[in-house]
């Protein structure tokens, strides 16, 4: 799989340095017909460039498999699960071991897939003799990079580049298996398992929100203009087509029964997920479960969907908090509407 990654890291490096040096070269020959095409060329290109540079950071040794290494064979004998089992044990295996589909892996069923008992004793973080996919993946995380932390490399390098201190709950343990676990602590916000399902909590429903709001702040500086022709309505953006923000200016245009509207929502929603039961709400309840699901995404999954669907989210929530900071920013230093900035970013196919 990374002997792929190598070879299509050369490829894109080979295509980079084709077009930098030939094509843009032919193309300055027809100046006059091709400036537009080169000059957006050039834009597109320094694109290909980052996305280069993020693929080689993907295939560091911090985050790829030590087992292309020859510290892997040194890191095998430390492995709790090397020693105790003659399998490997792959997280993929999860679904094939739970023969009564319950989501949970029993004594007797790793018994008859693994032949030994020691996987439940070396896995059962929580003490309820059953191993959920969370464990078990730390297991299979175990067997192919050491006990250390759990072998979750990431924070491994956490601690190493003192983001996160080695005896935080997140280095290891039942807090360590959360969903999502980098590592990122520095401040040590994540005290106990109970403070860190709440921090999640939050960082969830602000992770959502933040996808809702990467998405409608470029279509609104996109299409609300027209719109509001169309509808002979009034226009809401600030100048430079720019999106009403605090730092943008412009929130006086919006009806305030909006702004309470929204307060009287979210107000709604909060009460009922929290009710009269917050101290015990994170004790049975997955962070950010609001049992909202008409389509059955989640619904009757199974756990390794579960988990990857989980992460998907807070993954893609935490990349929406930084695009909509970002848009913020950049507007209020440049005065000049997102869409503009990076249009070959939104221009380009809206």
């Amino acid at each position: 799989m990374y002997f792929v990654n190598i070879i299509f890291c050369g490829i894109i490096f080979f295509v980079i340095f084709f077009l930098d040096f030939f094509l843009i070269s032919y193309l300055s020959i027809y100046h006059n017909y091709f400036i537009y095409i080169k000059n957006m060329y050039i834009n597109k290109s320094n694109m290909l460039r980052f996305l280069f540079i993020s693929t080689l950071f993907y295939n560091t040794y911090s985050f790829t498999h030590s087992n292309t290494l020859p510290i892997y064979n040194k890191i095998k004998k430390n492995s709790v699960c090397q020693l105790n089992m003659q399998d490997k044990i792959n997280s993929k295996d999860f679904n094939k071991i739970d023969i009564d589909k319950s989501g949970y892996l029993d004594v007797n069923e790793l018994k008859n897939y693994y032949g030994k008992n020691e996987i439940l004793k070396n896995g059962d973080l929580n003490k309820d003799n059953e191993i959920d996919y969370a464990e078990f993946e730390r297991l299979s995380n175990i067997d192919k990079f050491g006990e250390e932390n759990g072998g979750n490399l990431y924070v491994r390098n956490a601690i190493n580049f003192g983001l996160l201190n080695k005896d935080s709950i997140l280095s290891d343990g039942k807090a360590s298996i959360l969903v999502g676990n980098k590592g990122f602590d520095p401040l040590n916000c994540a005290s106990d398992i109970k403070t860190l399902k709440k921090y999640r909590e939050a960082e969830i429903k602000h992770g959502r929100l933040a996808m809702l709001a990467s998405v409608g702040w470029p279509l609104s500086e996109l299409f609300h203009s027209n719109l509001s022709k169309l509808t002979q309505s009034t226009n809401l953006l600030s100048n430079n087509n720019k999106v009403p923000s605090i730092l943008n200016g412009g929130l006086e245009k919006i009806n305030p029964v909006f702004f309470m509207s929204i307060i009287v929502f979210t107000a709604t929603v909060e009460s009922i997920s929290i009710n009269n039961k917050f101290n015990n709400y994170f004790e049975d309840k997955i962070p950010g479960d609001l049992g909202f699901d008409p389509l059955k995404l989640y619904v009757n999954k199974d756990p390794i969907t579960k988990r990857n669907l989980e992460l998907k989210e807070l993954n893609n929530g935490r990349l929406a908090m930084l695009a909509i900071t970002y848009y913020a920013l950049s507007e209020f230093i440049n005065n000049n509407a997102i869409i503009n900035k990076t249009p070959y970013l939104f221009k380009s196919f809206l």
